[in-house]
């Protein structure tokens, strides 16, 4: 209680808030468990309990993908039995996930459905699942030749799909789909560092496999069955100093890269977390510190190279008398995130005009 004669000191700090960036990268795995009391959305802290815990079934068969991948992640499971039902199974599981954040606390940044993901029903409800929850998933081909390949995803659009259509052999042998290899690495990638969600999974050894099944052609500086696939937006592995991953291009046409995706959905849920305070505050009290608050987060992001620069403005047009009397204020965000190197082009010119410095060393 402030003292009624004297001196009275008020300390406030108004100083930029730190937005906070989620580096919880969790992975949902739907598919069967053959236990009853496992059905529905269950959460486990490591791949590891999920194991302890799992019946048989397409889950236990991705969460091997997993372990064999040495990848250090928490698991969100959303199962069911098998049936002669599983497609209706399938597709309210993959909805299920819509609930993982207020069921378990956790939401998913990853979504595998190995075993079921081959269809195109199953494609759309993922595709419409992952852009709710802001999440990147993994999608298998039936298709093996390029020209199959080509016709079954010609009318697919997608910003957050990995497709894949290569088989591998796990590093126990046992034959599996390449799409949890490659999210197990991508999680990886992301999780080496704060700001490893500006990385990209391309062009990394994925740990968990020996070889490949459905091998494909591959020619570095030579147009090949692997570039145009990659161009398409599949992603595989190939064999080059090791089995490397190799793509990272979607199908969409606003945003062509993964990379690009991830960033801004990164940025996007930073910010809205963040601006959580400020609402049903009053503009006075709250504008600036929301606006000083984004430079200074972007600024991060320059700094640390996930950024090449940004600008944040508070545009008149848009904040009229009327919407700012109603409480609606409009951020304009303008940033440009830092590109991935994809193409180096050596230009090597053969010449004779050296000759004569034989001469001068004599």
């Amino acid at each position: 209680m402030s003292a009624k004669y004297g001196i009275n000191i008020e300390l406030n700090n108004n100083s930029t808030k730190d937005i906070a960036i989620n580096n919880t990268r969790t992975i949902a795995i739907v598919g069967d468990d053959d236990k009853k009391e496992n059905q529905g959305l269950k959460y486990y802290p490591s791949i590891k309990e999920a194991l302890n815990n799992i019946g048989e079934g397409s889950i236990k068969d991705v969460l091997d993908d997993l372990k064999s991948s040495a990848l250090q992640s928490n698991i969100i499971i959303s199962s069911f039995i098998k049936s002669d039902n599983a497609n209706e199974d399938v597709l309210k599981a993959i909805d299920d996930l819509i609930l993982s954040e207020q069921s378990t606390g956790y939401a998913p940044k990853f979504v595998l459905a190995s075993g079921y993901d081959n269809s195109k029903g199953v494609w759309e409800k993922l595709k419409t699942t992952c852009d709710k929850i802001g999440a990147i998933y993994a999608i298998s081909l039936n298709a093996t030749q390029e020209d199959k390949i080509l016709e079954e995803i010609k009318d697919y659009q997608s910003k957050r799909a990995i497709i894949t259509y290569q088989k591998v052999y796990r590093t126990d042998n046992v034959i599996r789909g390449l799409g949890a290899f490659i999210i197990a690495s991508y999680a990886k990638v992301m999780a080496s560092s704060e700001y490893g969600f500006a990385q990209s999974f391309s062009n990394r050894i994925i740990d968990g496999i020996i070889g490949i099944v459905d091998k494909t052609e591959f020619i570095s500086g030579e147009d090949c069955i692997a570039d145009r696939l990659r161009s398409v937006g599949v992603s595989l592995v190939i064999s080059d100093g090791g089995l490397r991953a190799y793509g990272g291009e979607n199908r969409d046409s606003d945003f062509s890269s993964l990379h690009s995706v991830v960033i801004f959905d990164t940025i996007i849920e930073s910010i809205r977390k963040s601006q959580k305070e400020a609402i049903d505050k009053q503009v006075s009290d709250v504008l600036k510190k929301v606006v000083d608050d984004l430079e200074s987060f972007y600024r991060k992001l320059v700094a640390n190279n996930v950024a090449v620069g940004f600008e944040v403005s508070i545009p008149e047009d848009l904040n009229t008398n009327e919407s700012i009397a109603e409480g609606k204020i409009y951020i304009n965000h303008q940033i440009q995130e830092m590109p991935l190197l994809k193409n180096i082009t050596n230009k090597i010119y053969k010449v004779n005009s050296y000759s004569v410095n034989l001469i001068k060393e004599l």
